[in-house]
């Protein structure tokens, strides 16, 4: 039997190691270390400097999710004053979230490298510069280029936060304290659409971007000060030396052919025209070469295969994905909704989604802390998918005549599914992963929400304009409304109330709705099903990572200010020269 040390933090985040004494009853150790093991980590709790690197991650979390929702209710002016069309409009929303998802492995595999405190405060750069640029454009092709470079930046920030939370606080209290940067996420969400369409309708859409700059000023100030992780040593030569750069290249390429296809595919392009089939074919095949890369080939490969070696781990990851298309096709839909078949403002539109902000903030606070007491993810997960699969299907029955007590509810029913599992799903991954791999399934985890938040745009936008398009058909309608469905919108807007061929055209709208949001009930159904693959896994597992958090001048004087409580963390005493 090892010896065990404890792992014993002071009152200024010092840390010292105590051995424990063993006894010569082998189950009187075994007893007596689970005890003390679970005991510890009931008891952590974090330092001021390791507070304030939360509320930091917090507060650029905020500014990433605001800035992927403002744009949902101010799209449309935008375009306008651009002089873009409707699918250059679509492109400005969908080009950030696809660089967004397929930089995300990359820039979590470098972090391991060079450090998450560079990589975090590069990524605030890219996202700093592209926010500049969008804010300063002139044309489309302009705002095309700043949103990518802001996808960089915003893919970086989200994967990062993930990953530095697995440095700092042990697994079974990460849900709970991660808590405040999902609560910081999931309201940045919601306030998008309403900070969106109140810009929209009383200033210049460039106050989109404007308010992002604050964010971008504490953040570039903040991180450097306080976050003070340090990599293991090592030549600038010897980490150039363990980038998969060919893996890398092959994934990013690959994957952005993919989610290039099926964006457009159905919509711009039909499905069976060379210009879908050939990325998409591309695509896969280029992931497939990627897979066999990184199992085979790669020295050093940023995609580790035993992220998936369990059933539960693939099933956790599947329905992380299966949020992403969901909670954003919600999100979008919903505001669109509002806009045509009801007739809202902007502002009102964005109004209108307060109810899920309502449950689902608190939901993934809530639901946090209740897994880190109970040591359990799986009731959250499976009770998740239950509301949003009901919420879901609620939103079919939504038409012209629908009362706003039943979308309340609905709504509220749906943000708190999504609250629910937001919290839970993202760690039961790293629950489930090889001792010392929690930071690479943060990483992946991340990447596949987001992955199923770009796919979502594809299928989410082809479901609607196809099914949309059958009404119009049926109704003896121009095709072309189905195309430009939200561009038609103030068109919509002016036409009489008793207009017989308004009250077409809303109900081909609302066919439309109906056609996209069933398959959001498929996709949340289908879920659901899948999480009865997730399994129960002990989440008392110590830190294991390269990156220690140092001292430096600033984390001193915030230690002596009265940094937090001691903690202690037991792990086994490794032999020297192990």
């Amino acid at each position: 039997m090892a010896p065990l040390s404890v792992l014993r933090r002071d009152e200024k985040g010092r840390h010292s190691v105590v051995r424990v004494v063993t006894t010569d009853s082998h189950s009187d150790v075994e007893s007596g270390t689970r005890h003390s093991s679970e005991q510890a980590m009931t008891e952590w709790s974090p330092t001021r400097h390791e507070l304030l690197i939360m509320i930091t991650l917090s507060i650029i979390s905020l500014m990433v999710a605001l800035d992927a929702c403002i744009i949902v209710t101010s799209l449309s002016a935008m375009v306008t004053d651009l002089g873009g069309n409707t699918t250059q409009g679509f492109w400005i929303g969908t080009s950030y979230l696809l660089v967004n998802a397929v930089t995300m492995p990359f820039i979590a595999s470098l972090s391991n490298i060079f450090g998450r405190p560079l990589c975090l405060v590069a990524a605030l750069i890219f996202f700093t510069a592209g926010t500049l640029t969008c804010s300063l454009a002139h044309n489309v092709g302009t705002m095309l280029a700043g949103r990518s470079i802001q996808g960089v930046g915003g893919g970086g920030i989200v994967v990062l936060s993930l990953i530095i939370f697995t440095d700092i606080v042990p697994l079974r209290h990460r849900p709970k304290w991660y808590g405040t940067v999902l609560g910081a996420w999931s309201l940045g969400t919601c306030l998008g659409p309403i900070m969106g369409g109140l810009i929209a309708e009383n200033t210049t859409w460039r106050w989109v971007f404007y308010v992002m700059f604050p964010f971008c000023a504490f953040g570039l100030v903040a991180v450097p000060a306080l976050l003070t992780l340090a990599p293991r040593t090592a030549t600038i030569y010897e980490k150039l030396g363990r980038v998969d750069w060919v893996g890398s290249a092959l994934f990013t390429g690959s994957a952005t052919a993919f989610l290039v296809a099926v964006s457009w595919g159905g919509s711009q392009h039909p499905w069976g025209s060379a210009a879908t089939l050939v990325p998409l074919c591309l695509g896969l095949a280029g992931l497939v070469a990627t897979a066999v890369w990184e199992a085979y080939f790669a020295k050093k490969p940023f995609l580790r295969k035993s992220l998936f070696w369990r059933l539960s781990s693939v099933a956790t990851y599947f329905c992380g994905a299966i949020q992403g298309l969901v909670i954003y096709g919600q999100l979008y839909y919903g505001p669109l909704y509002f806009l045509s078949v009801k007739g809202y403002s902007p502002t009102k539109a964005g109004l209108a989604l307060f109810p899920v902000m309502f449950t689902l903030v608190p939901g993934s606070i809530i639901t946090g802390a209740l897994v880190t007491r109970l040591n359990n993810y799986r009731w959250a997960i499976w009770t998740g998918w239950v509301l949003c699969a009901v919420g879901s299907g609620l939103t079919v029955l939504w038409d012209l005549n629908t009362p706003v007590w039943q979308w309340v509810i609905t709504l509220i029913i749906v943000g708190l599914g999504h609250g629910t599992i937001l919290n839970a799903q993202n760690f039961a991954s790293q629950a489930m992963c090889p001792p010392g791999e929690e930071g690479a399934a943060a990483g992946m985890y991340g990447f596949m929400r987001q992955f199923g938040t770009a796919l979502g745009v594809g299928i989410g936008g082809s479901a609607f304009q196809n099914v949309m398009a059958r009404k119009l058909e049926w109704e003896g309608l121009p095709l072309s409304l189905a195309d430009n469905a939200e561009a038609f919108v103030q068109t919509l807007r002016r036409m009489p109330d008793d207009a017989p061929e308004k009250l077409r055209i809303l109900g081909a709208y609302v066919y439309g709705f109906h056609g996209v949001l069933g398959v959001y009930v498929g996709a949340a159904g289908l879920a659901f099903f899948v999480s009865l693959l997730i399994q129960h896994y002990d989440m008392n597992k110590a830190i294991e990572t390269e990156h220690k958090l140092q001292e430096n001048r600033a984390s001193r004087m915030l230690a002596g200010a009265g940094g937090g409580g001691g903690s202690a963390i037991i792990t086994p005493m490794r032999r020297r020269g192990s």
